[in-house]
């Protein structure tokens, strides 16, 4: 297993992933991406602590904390993405064919992001990150909603038609891949799809989580160290 001190490698990989799903990016943000994935403010950060593993003999075959719990996982999905990518797990699977639901439920043109925080809240993986962050979920999920049900109303249309997902849900999804393919994981979860809908910061679905007090390093505190808002790790 992988640890932080191949990140360079991790961002390489990441890379060429990207690129074989049509997704170009350049090197500094696949490391900007990795750093990411390790809590870490930035590359320069995570690249600086790199250096002082290597500086230390003795520390340097310590990894970094993983995430320890008993939970087990849904059984993931046997249709990846493609050959190169991650493969969703069954729960996601159905939380993103909820998600689509409420929209085309409602008629929605789009299925926004609104759309998928509602459908996340009874996602397994994803719930637990949010229980684990405080966030309130009940009135949470009416706010979502609320939202959706009242202000996506100009989003309705008459003839009939799959609703299609908007940029950012798009975006979302990306960098979701990504966060699990630079951390070496064999699945996406709704765990990792929480995270950058905080980079998003002009969607609803990012404020309401900012009304909880849930911030995106809580979320990657707790799905990479398992530790839980207010201090604790995740009970066993």
């Amino acid at each position: 297993m992988r640890d932080f001190r191949d990140a360079k490698a991790m961002a390489h990989t990441l890379r060429a992933a990207l690129a074989t799903k049509g997704h170009k990016v350049t090197n500094s943000e696949s490391l900007e991406l990795i750093a990411e994935v390790f809590g870490v403010a930035d590359w320069n950060t995570l690249s600086a602590s790199i250096s002082e593993q290597k500086a230390s003999a003795r520390n340097n075959a310590i990894p970094p904390p993983q995430r320890s719990t008993t939970q087990s996982r849904p059984a993931f999905s046997a249709h990846p993405t493609d050959e190169s990518g991650p493969v969703f797990s069954t729960e996601l699977s159905t939380t993103l064919s909820r998600a689509f639901a409420y929209a085309n439920q409602r008629k929605h043109e789009y299925t926004t992001l609104e759309h998928l925080l509602l459908a996340l809240t009874d996602d397994v993986d994803a719930s637990a990150v949010m229980s684990a962050c405080k966030v309130d979920i009940a009135p949470l999920k009416d706010h979502l909603a609320n939202y959706i049900d009242n202000d996506l109303k100009r989003i309705v249309i008459d003839a009939g038609g799959e609703t299609k997902p908007t940029a950012a849900f798009g975006r979302v999804m990306r960098c979701a891949e990504g966060f699990v393919l630079g951390r070496g994981r064999p699945a996406l979860t709704g765990a990792e799809v929480l995270v950058p809908i905080f980079f998003e910061t002009q969607s609803p679905a990012a404020r309401l989580l900012g009304e909880q007090d849930m911030t995106r390093q809580d979320a990657i505190n707790f799905i990479i160290q398992g530790i839980v808002k207010g201090g604790g790790d995740t009970a066993t």
